[in-house]
């Protein structure tokens, strides 16, 4: 199964420094070392390569509509070149040339991961036009955007009133990212017939893109195990996403939310708003994380490293948030007991999740229901596992009512989920 970035690229990649979550975060007050694939040689200016290129732009506003695209031609900073050495992990983090390597290092790690878990390479939707993403790191608006061509970056206004660089946001970087590729797997809807189904799967799928990705980072998966110790549906780094402090997110994964919960799907889209638009697919989002919660819980089960009475204790799918005291404790004693296990099976279920999204998305079309991802994700367990997590996958999608009508099957969990499939 496909899986962690290459081996070979930390020998013969690129170091970049990121911050894994906000360094407004205490935890993450340090960037971490990473590699991406192309080599010394192979990233120019800027930095730049044969699918990215930075443009440090000064006083630039977004980038608004067609004809409003790249390449900017405005006023910018001189291109960031790497040190001696080819690579650029010796920029210091409170300079402005630090955002333009965050940034490019922050999108070709996430690029890396998914062209990794989709097994081909990506290409941008807005080919022919462009060969390469322009990405611009700050632009003077409490936003970012991905468009035709580009991602560009503002900031947020944390809750103390101070603006926090959305170009140092590795969350908000790999969502935006997340909207291209899903742009170029799953395609563009025709002029007007965009339908809400469609937004609120793109904001959805986007987050787990970038819930995914961080946890390539050691420091994020590390944190998230000594913190909850297994016991994953406790709040933390990981399901909150695109945080801008302590206290603030954008949007939490481990969410209880329903369809019925959310505007209704059918809703025409231009009568939405943008917070609606993401609303829609927050239990889409809730889903998928339950079943990453629920496949890293089986890999600890079948491992050995939880008793089946902590797992049937703790199995809760996602109609509440596990957090009682004695359940706690259980999952406390098994963790420090082997923290290794723990860390491998998370690392068994990040990837089986990541693959079982690109074969998902790689079924799906622009004019897609939820019930077509629910189906496509129940047939992409069927190849990559033999149907496994099929009880799993399962019993998130009826619980979130995403095709509320297998909810009545009177087969088996595994038999009605490959009967829901082969529909």
């Amino acid at each position: 199964m496909a899986g962690r970035v290459n081996s070979d690229i930390a020998k013969n990649g690129t170091r970049f420094r990121l911050f894994a979550q906000p360094p407004v975060l205490a935890a993450f007050a340090e960037p971490e070392t990473v590699w991406v694939s192309p080599a010394p040689d192979e990233i120019g200016p800027g930095p730049s390569d044969d699918r990215m290129v930075v443009v440090d732009a000064l006083n630039k506003r977004d980038y608004y509509e067609f004809p409003d695209l790249p390449p900017y031609s405005g006023a910018r900073r001189t291109p960031l070149r790497p040190g001696p050495d080819g690579h650029f992990d010796q920029i210091p983090v409170d300079s402005p040339e630090f955002r333009a390597a965050h940034m490019y290092g922050s999108l070709r790690f996430v690029l890396d991961i998914w062209q990794g878990y989709f097994g081909k390479r990506i290409d941008w939707h807005f080919e022919p036009d462009f060969q390469r993403m322009e990405l611009i790191p700050y632009v003077d608006w409490n936003n970012a955007q991905s468009g035709w061509g580009f991602i560009e970056t503002g900031h947020r206004v944390a809750q103390d009133g101070s603006q926090v660089p959305l170009s140092l946001n590795f969350d908000v970087l790999a969502h935006e990212l997340g909207h291209s590729i899903l742009y170029s797997q799953v395609g563009l809807p025709p002029e007007g017939e965009v339908r809400a189904a469609y937004q609120g799967f793109h904001e959805s799928s986007s987050d787990l893109i970038a819930i995914l990705s961080a946890l390539h980072f050691d420091s994020v998966m590390d944190l998230v195990l000594s913190r909850t110790r297994g016991n994953l549906y406790l709040r933390n780094v990981l399901n909150r996403v695109g945080e801008i402090s302590q206290d603030d997110q954008i949007r939490l994964a481990s969410n209880r939310l329903r369809m019925s919960d959310v505007p209704d799907i059918n809703t025409p889209v231009e009568q939405l708003t943008q917070p609606e638009r993401h609303q829609i697919g927050e239990p889409l989002t809730g889903a998928v994380f339950d079943v990453l919660v629920e496949v890293f819980q089986q890999n600890l089960l079948e491992a050995g490293l939880i008793s089946p009475a902590l797992d049937a204790l703790s199995r809760r799918g996602g109609a509440a948030a596990v957090d009682d005291a004695g359940v706690q404790s259980r999952f406390d004693r098994a963790y420090w007991a082997n923290p290794g296990g723990f860390k491998t099976a998370l690392i068994q279920a990040r990837d089986y999740l990541g693959v079982l999204l690109a074969e998902t998305w790689s079924q799906l079309g622009w004019d897609l229901r939820f019930v077509d991802v629910g189906r496509a994700l129940l047939r992409a367990d069927l190849a990559l596992s033999g149907g496994h997590f099929q009880p799993e996958i399962l019993d998130s999608l009826v619980w979130r009512e995403i095709g509320s009508q297998v909810a009545t099957a009177s087969q088996s969990k595994r038999a009605a989920g490959l009967s829901w499939a082969a529909a």
